[in-house]
């Protein structure tokens, strides 16, 4: 095969990685949409918040979450099919709104001691790999 086959057949499969993120990325607003919506005409009387209770929010605040991630491999994708690089700023980003994520779905008063050091461990090593590649 050809080289410029090559090239041309990677750039096609990232347009199509593409095209399944928007839509992943379409299907999760409606999901994000609806879920806060729900939450604001749902009303609950046994908490003493105004408008969302807490479960109500860990349900919402997941999937904003996710939206987040793939517009960032949007733009991942977009970066690498102009410059055939990847950004290693991009990569440590997502990787840091995807602990945030798991943060928000985690409870870690059941999780044991090794999981919280684990996840701390990351994002430690994330942030710090994060902040030496912004300085530079």
């Amino acid at each position: 095969m050809s080289h410029e086959f090559i090239k041309k057949f990677e750039v096609a499969v990232f347009y199509v990685l593409s095209a399944i993120i928007v839509l992943y990325i379409a299907v999760e607003l409606i999901e994000l949409i609806y879920q806060f919506g729900k939450a604001l005409l749902t009303m609950n009387d046994t908490t003493t918040r105004l408008l969302i209770t807490k479960e109500q929010t860990a349900m919402v605040l997941p999937v904003f979450f996710n939206i987040l991630i793939a517009v960032e491999l949007i733009d991942t994708f977009n970066v690498y099919i102009k410059e055939h690089s990847i950004k290693v700023q991009s990569i440590l980003l997502i990787g840091l709104i995807a602990i945030g994520r798991k943060l928000l779905v985690l409870d870690i008063g059941h999780a044991d001691g090794l999981s919280n050091i684990g996840i701390a461990s990351i994002i430690v090593a994330l942030s710090l790999g994060y902040y030496l590649v912004k300085k530079k």
